[in-house]
């Protein structure tokens, strides 16, 4: 791992239905063109739980034409949607697609440093107007609910985990309203979490594990100061790791800790404390091409000790 975090690059592709604008910093590159090596910054941030992420990019010193042509003066059509590749020469990838909402233009120490800011959802206009209206009878299958309600957002359903335990209702169940709302709902009776990621809907018991690879997290590959451990769970600053997704397991390793807690004050805490398998549960790729920061920064839950037996041996560095 440590030997891939070499020569930060990125990709940004801006489309529209009448065509595409690529702006790109690519290590080994030769020959650049006249949009590539500016400087962009940027924080693209996923949340469990509600199917959407949203980024806040910066693109700096673009031409004139092409600042007319995000903010959508003049006659040509303005863009409208985005993806962000990022990392670094041998570790590299998606870290956002979306939507663009918003532009505006951005100045920096006293308007010598001029910008175009664009604010961005990942979630579809088509599914943002989707609405749900079932009835299901008493004694309905826990799983048939959920997947009632997951069946708007047309992602492929991915269960992980034990669901055969569900208690089934008693009375009929009505899924009304916003399918994300729903899900929320199902989430908390019946003790999931569920992210919407690579056309698929995973859905995740609670406690359980996605069935791939395990990412060690320690300073000797690539981990940014203390992880910051609370009654709950840890967040973590990591080297930008386009590969990490939401639901995958990590494998935390840290001499050094730092306590958010006020259990620290009354009963003694193991040194091991914050060590231990961990599911990532929300996500935010951060950077600047020039600047000091291009990292992923991690919110991780621990894996009941059930999830844990065996994950070792899929744990890589």
């Amino acid at each position: 791992m440590i030997d891939e975090i070499f020569l930060r690059s990125y990709r940004l592709k801006l489309g529209r239905s009448t065509g595409s604008r690529i702006y790109e910093m690519r290590a080994g590159e030769n020959i650049p063109g006249a949009d590539d090596g500016l400087r962009i910054t940027f924080q693209a941030t996923h949340f469990a739980g509600n199917a959407l992420s949203v980024a806040e990019i910066t693109i700096y010193n673009v031409s004139a034409y092409a600042e007319r042509q995000m903010l959508g003066d003049g006659i040509t059509k303005k863009y409208e949607f985005l993806s962000l590749e990022a990392g670094y020469a041998d570790l590299f990838g998606s870290v956002f697609v979306g939507q663009i909402v918003n532009v505006q233009r951005h100045l920096e120490d006293g308007g010598a440093t001029k910008g175009i800011r664009l604010f961005c959802k990942s979630s579809a206009k088509e599914r943002d107007q989707n609405l749900i209206n079932l009835t299901l009878s008493p004694e309905t299958d826990p799983v048939q609910i959920i997947e009632a309600c997951a069946e708007p957002f047309g992602a492929e359903i991915q269960f992980y985990g034990d669901f055969s335990e569900l208690k089934r209702r008693s009375r009929g169940t009505i899924l009304q309203g916003s399918p994300t709302a729903c899900m929320n709902e199902l989430a908390e009776t019946f003790q999931f979490d569920w992210m919407v990621e690579s056309g698929a809907m995973k859905i995740i018991k609670r406690g359980a594990a996605l069935p791939n690879q395990v990412y060690v997290i320690s300073s000797g590959t690539g981990m940014i100061g203390s992880p910051v451990v609370s009654d709950t769970e840890v967040g973590i600053r990591y080297v930008l790791n386009p590969k990490i997704k939401l639901g995958d397991t990590i494998k935390l390793e840290s001499m050094a800790p730092r306590f958010e807690f006020s259990g620290a004050f009354f009963y003694d805490i193991p040194r091991t404390i914050g060590e231990g398998f961990y599911k990532v549960n929300s996500l935010v790729f951060a950077g600047d091409s020039h600047g000091d920061q291009w990292e992923s920064q991690i919110s991780c839950l621990r894996l009941s000790a059930a999830a844990q037996a065996g994950i070792s041996q899929r744990a890589t560095r």
